[in-house]
């Protein structure tokens, strides 16, 4: 029997650093989807902001509520999710407009592929992912992003960094600094927000976070994620 998968698009992964489309990328991940439809009897596509919600949200956040910044971020991933359903090119690919959409559709059993951005305020898009990974019980998500791996301290500051290839949810915890009970902020600067961190955490549901430079060096996204870090219980 075909399992199901859910990979997380990050939004670096659209856009480069002017904001304009990443075909380059946006083609190998149209090709990892075309062989995944082989392999694969349900594919989940989960799109973030990026760093065009990011600059959204810069231009506007002074004075704002926090939850205004969640809703305009969340909009922009439910364009990108467009975007990506357009790029792919594949009419059956379902895009929900709701958190109650996506449900009914992955429940359903004779249903195929989904693709979606954000679709609950307050929510970042991993956590989408990962409640998507709870109802179609596949336990992982893979995350494309702009990392190679997560990092012992930060490598952009600390030439001396050491890539973490495998980790547990507590050790992540200790590394960014996660206590019990902590919240969602727009646009964190963590590889897996706290919410959605201790979700997975206790639904025993791993990350598995890949991408960065490989996603230019690597020919395909099946050999990107040959590398990269395993988040788990």
């Amino acid at each position: 029997m075909k399992k199901s998968v859910v990979l997380k698009v990050g939004g670096s992964i659209l856009y480069d650093k002017f904001l304009a489309i990443n075909y380059e990328l946006l083609d190998k991940v149209r090709n990892w989807y075309l062989n995944a439809k082989g392999e694969y009897e349900r594919i989940v596509l989960v799109v973030g902001g990026g760093a065009l919600s990011r600059d959204m949200q810069n231009r506007i956040k002074e004075g704002m509520d926090e939850k205004y910044l969640h809703n305009i971020g969340m909009s922009v991933t439910q364009t990108n999710a467009s975007l990506l359903q357009g790029f792919l090119g594949d009419s059956q690919l379902y895009l929900p407009s709701t958190l109650g959409d996506a449900f009914e559709y992955l429940v359903d059993s004779s249903t195929k592929h989904l693709v979606s951005g954000g679709l609950k305020s307050g929510w970042s898009t991993d956590m989408d992912a990962a409640i998507f990974a709870d109802i179609t019980n596949t336990g992982q998500v893979f995350k494309l992003s702009d990392i190679e791996y997560i990092y012992d301290k930060d490598p952009k500051l600390n030439e001396d960094a050491k890539p973490i290839k495998d980790m547990t949810w507590y050790e992540y915890f200790d590394l960014f600094h996660i206590a019990e009970g902590s919240q969602h902020n727009a646009n964190g600067k963590i590889p897996i927000d706290v919410g959605c961190a201790q979700f997975c955490k206790n639904k025993d549901i791993s990350f598995f976070i890949a991408g960065g430079a490989n996603m230019y060096e690597k020919d395909t996204v099946q050999e990107v994620l040959k590398n990269g870090t395993l988040i788990h219980s």
